[in-house]
């Protein structure tokens, strides 16, 4: 049997590890996935300082939502895919100099994200400046395709002016004006000396 000095030690050391264990939980906090959704987040009422000085809005700033939180990839940006225009009414200016005095602000008018989506950030200009084109299942640039298919002198890259990627050479090919075929059916040859036309 245990004597009563121990039996009270033993209720301390209970005590404390249950306070341990509430302090404990109190810190931790569930994760919860920060997806792409409209967040609420504060904007500051804007203040024409010409017309407003010395002159304070109320409220200084507005609740609205805007697209925010994480894509699954880095290449992925949260924006906003649908957007309805709010308007806040009655805003007031209130006077530094006498908290009594104040006037009525025109209406302000800001744009509410209601629906977000992640979307690819890489432009098609980027790609098309590396000579290839953008994925935007992937949201990458990626090497195009060429029909016909480029023989081991040349390589399938886009060119100027044409949304059809062709077979182009490192140098100018003789009797041409640039470095790649101007008909989509030819394709340079094996040396990148001459245009051959292509039969399948």
């Amino acid at each position: 049997m245990l004597s009563p000095e121990t039996l009270k030690r033993e209720q301390e050391a209970i005590q404390t590890a249950a306070q341990q264990l509430k302090t404990d939980t109190h810190l931790t906090i569930e994760p919860r996935n920060g997806g792409c959704e409209p967040r609420v987040i504060c904007e500051e009422v804007p203040v024409d300082r010409k017309v407003g000085h010395n002159r304070i809005p109320y409220p200084q700033c507005l609740e609205i939502h805007r697209c925010g939180g994480c894509c699954q990839e880095v290449q992925f940006s949260c924006i906003s895919t649908v957007q309805e225009p709010v308007t806040f009414s009655p805003l007031l200016l209130i006077s530094l100099d006498d908290t009594n005095q104040y006037e009525v602000n025109r209406p302000l008018t800001l744009m509410n994200h209601t629906k977000c989506e992640c979307k690819c950030n890489k432009k098609e200009d980027e790609c098309l400046r590396e000579g290839k084109i953008l994925d935007s299942i992937l949201c990458q640039c990626i090497q195009p395709r060429c029909v016909p298919e480029c023989l081991i002198s040349s390589t399938c890259s886009t060119v100027p002016g044409s949304s059809i990627p062709r077979c182009t050479c490192r140098r100018r090919i003789q009797g041409h004006a640039s470095n790649y075929c101007p008909n989509p059916n030819q394709r340079p040859d094996y040396m990148c000396r001459r245009c051959e036309t292509f039969y399948g």
